[in-house]
């Protein structure tokens, strides 16, 4: 069998507050992250989906924030679905270690 390889590194802000939920064997926290490339001037934003697990979930729900920059080190899954009897793919990507880069800049109306 040949090896492969599975890595996924992405820096970006969070697009919302990680929501912890319990699955059936631990908890985990999903959020999605935002990043952009730039393609013949114009820039493009993309949009992740992050599931983080166990204490690692824990962690990113108590201390990111919507806004915050971090960076994910992960590997991609994804995930067959019907809709509308159309097979459709769903992209994650299951955080190994997320590090923490710098809080969502305050806005001038908060005290």
């Amino acid at each position: 069998m040949a090896h492969t390889f599975n890595r996924t590194i992405i820096i970006g802000r969070l697009g919302c507050d990680p929501e912890l939920k319990q699955g059936p064997k631990t908890e985990y926290a999903c959020f999605s992250l935002s990043n952009s490339t730039f393609r013949e001037g114009r820039e493009e934003v993309q949009w992740h989906s992050i599931c983080a697990f166990g204490k690692q979930a824990h962690i990113c729900h108590d201390h990111l924030r919507k806004g915050d920059l971090c960076c994910i080190e992960g590997r991609l899954e994804s995930e067959a679905y019907l809709h509308k009897g159309e097979v459709m793919y769903k992209h994650k990507v299951i955080a190994e270690r997320v590090t923490f880069l710098a809080k969502k800049k305050p806005t001038a109306d908060a005290c």
